[in-house]
C-alpha cells in the first residue's frame, strides 16, 4: 500500500509537472505573439513617420493652392499698365519693426514706411523712416542683394532736436549722394532739408534747403520730396498745406495737401516753379522717368494711385489705381508713401508703407511686382487675395470645403481674354506654367 501510494504520487507529481511546462509555453507563445504585434506597430508608425507626410503634402496635410510660374513682367512702356500688367505683392514683409528706433507704441506695433531704394553694382540701398518708442522718427538704412530679403544698419540721420525726421529721397551725382527729406522742427510743420554723402551710410547734414511760402498753398508746412537728377539738373516734386490765418500753426480750413515743383543746379539752392501747385490733393508722392514720361505715384487708404505727365510741371488732372489693397490685414486701411523702382528704365517692383492700423502710425514695407494680368476664379466667382510667391510666381490658397468647385485660371491682355483653363478643385498644389511664344497656360 505504501509503494502504490508513492506511485500515485510520483504519477501525480509527473502529471503537475507537464501541466505546468504546458503553461509555461502557452505563455512564452502568448507573449511572443505580443512582442511581433508590438515590433509591427513600431515598423508600421516609424514608416509612417518617414513616408507618409510625402503623401499627405500632396493631399491631406497640405492645404491646396494654385501657383502660375512665369507671370513676372516688368514695365519698360506705360502703356502696358493699361494692356495687361498688374500687380500682386510678396505675402511677407519686406521689411518689419524689430529695432529700438522703429517700435513706436510697442514690441507689437512699431512703424515703418517711406522707402527709398537706390541699385548699384548688385547692392540695394534703402533708406526709410521709422518712429521709436520716444514717438519721433528718424532716417534708417538696410541693404540686399536681391531686393527682399534685407539687412538693416539703424538710424543714419538722427531725429536730434526735431520732432520729425522722415521721407528720405536720394540721388548720386558725381560721386556724391544727395538726400532730401522732411523736418518737422517742431509739431508737424514740415519743411526740406538736404544731406549729402559719399557712401550712403555716414552722412554730412546741410540744413534746410527748401521752406514755406509766406503765404499760399504751401505757407504752413512742405515735405515728402522725390528728387531726380536731369538735364544736368536738380528736379524736385514736394507737398504743401496753407496755413489758417487765424491760428498760423495749423491748416487753413477746407484746403488740403497738393503738390508743387522745384529745381536746383547745385542741389542746396532752389526755385519753385511760379505755376505751383502744379496738382491738387495729393501728398507723399514718388516721381519717376519712364518710358519719355513721368510717373507719379500716391497714398491712398484704397491702394496705390498713378498718374502721368508730358513734362515735369503737366499732369493727368485726376489719378488712376494702380493696385488696390489686399483688404486683409496685410494693409487693411491701403498704402502710405509709394516708391517706384527702376532697374534700366524698367519699373520692377513697388515699395509702400502697407497700412495696417486706420491712423496710419503701424505700417510697414512691403513689396509688389509687375505682373500679367492672370487671375483664378472658383465657380465663377475671384479667388482673393492674389500673392507673388516670387517675382516671377503667383500664387492662390484655397480652402478645403470647396472641394467640390470648380476652378479656372484666366489670362487677359488689354480687355482680350487670351487663354482660360479650368480644372477640378486641386487636394494639393497645382502648378501652372505661363508660355509667353503662345501666351498659353501649361499644367507643370
Amino acid at each position: 500500500m505504501i509503494v502504490a501510494r508513492g506511485f500515485t504520487c510520483n504519477v501525480i507529481v509527473m502529471e503537475n509537472r507537464k501541466f505546468a511546462r504546458g503553461h509555461f509555453l502557452e505563455a512564452r507563445i502568448r507573449a511572443g505573439t505580443v512582442l511581433v504585434l508590438l515590433v509591427m506597430a513600431i515598423i508600421t508608425t516609424v514608416t509612417s513617420i518617414l513616408f507618409l507626410p510625402d503623401f499627405l503634402s500632396r493631399s491631406t496635410r497640405e492645404s491646396p493652392s494654385i501657383t502660375v510660374e512665369n507671370v513676372y513682367s516688368p514695365v519698360t512702356s506705360l502703356d502696358q499698365l493699361d494692356n495687361g500688367t498688374s500687380w500682386a505683392p510678396m505675402e511677407s514683409y519686406a521689411l518689419s519693426p524689430s529695432l529700438e528706433s522703429e517700435l513706436a507704441g510697442d514690441d507689437v506695433h512699431g512703424n515703418l514706411y517711406a522707402p527709398d531704394i537706390f541699385v548699384e553694382n548688385g547692392l540695394y540701398m534703402m533708406w526709410y523712416g521709422a518712429q521709436g518708442r520716444d514717438g519721433h522718427d528718424a532716417i534708417h538704412l538696410a541693404t540686399s542683394f536681391d531686393g527682399f530679403h534685407w539687412k538693416k544698419y539703424g538710424m543714419v540721420i538722427e531725429t536730434g532736436q526735431n520732432n520729425h525726421v522722415n521721407d528720405p529721397s536720394v540721388v548720386k551725382v558725381n560721386g556724391t549722394y544727395y538726400m532730401y527729406y522732411t523736418v518737422a522742427p517742431v509739431d508737424e510743420i514740415d519743411e526740406i532739408w538736404v544731406a549729402t554723402s559719399l557712401d550712403g551710410f555716414h552722412w554730412d547734414i546741410h540744413g534746410k534747403v527748401i521752406g514755406q511760402s509766406i503765404t499760399g498753398w504751401d505757407s504752413l508746412k512742405i515735405g515728402r520730396p522725390s528728387v531726380l537728377f536731369m538735364e544736368n539738373e536738380f528736379k524736385l516734386w514736394f507737398d504743401g498745406m496753407e496755413k489758417d490765418p487765424v491760428d498760423p500753426t495749423k491748416p487753413k480750413q477746407g484746403t488740403g495737401r497738393h503738390v508743387g515743383y522745384a529745381t536746383s543746379v547745385d542741389g542746396f539752392i532752389w526755385e519753385k516753379w511760379l505755376g505751383n501747385p502744379i496738382f491738387n490733393y495729393s501728398g507723399a508722392i514718388d516721381v519717376e522717368y519712364i518710358d519719355g514720361r513721368y510717373v507719379v505715384v500716391e497714398e491712398s487708404g484704397g491702394g496705390v494711385l498713378w498718374r502721368v505727365g508730358n513734362n515735369e510741371t503737366s499732369f493727368d488732372t485726376h489719378p488712376r489705381s494702380l493696385f488696390p489693397k489686399q483688404g486683409t490685414s496685410f494693409d487693411q486701411f491701403g498704402h502710405v508713401t509709394p516708391f517706384i523702382l527702376l532697374e534700366g528704365g524698367a519699373w520692377v517692383a513697388t515699395y509702400t508703407g502697407a497700412a495696417t492700423w486706420s491712423t496710419w502710425n503701424r505700417n510697414r514695407i512691403s513689396t509688389w511686382y509687375p505682373i500679367l494680368n492672370v487671375t483664378a476664379s472658383m465657380d465663377g466667382s475671384a479667388i482673393t487675395p492674389r500673392w507673388a510667391a516670387s517675382a516671377t510666381r503667383l500664387k492662390w490658397s484655397l480652402e478645403r470645403n470647396n472641394a467640390n468647385s470648380q476652378v479656372t485660371i484666366t489670362f487677359v491682355r488689354g480687355m482680350t481674354l487670351v487663354d482660360q483653363v479650368s480644372m477640378d478643385f486641386p487636394m494639393g498644389e497645382s502648378r501652372w506654367i505661363f508660355l509667353p511664344a503662345s501666351g498659353t497656360l501649361v499644367a507643370l
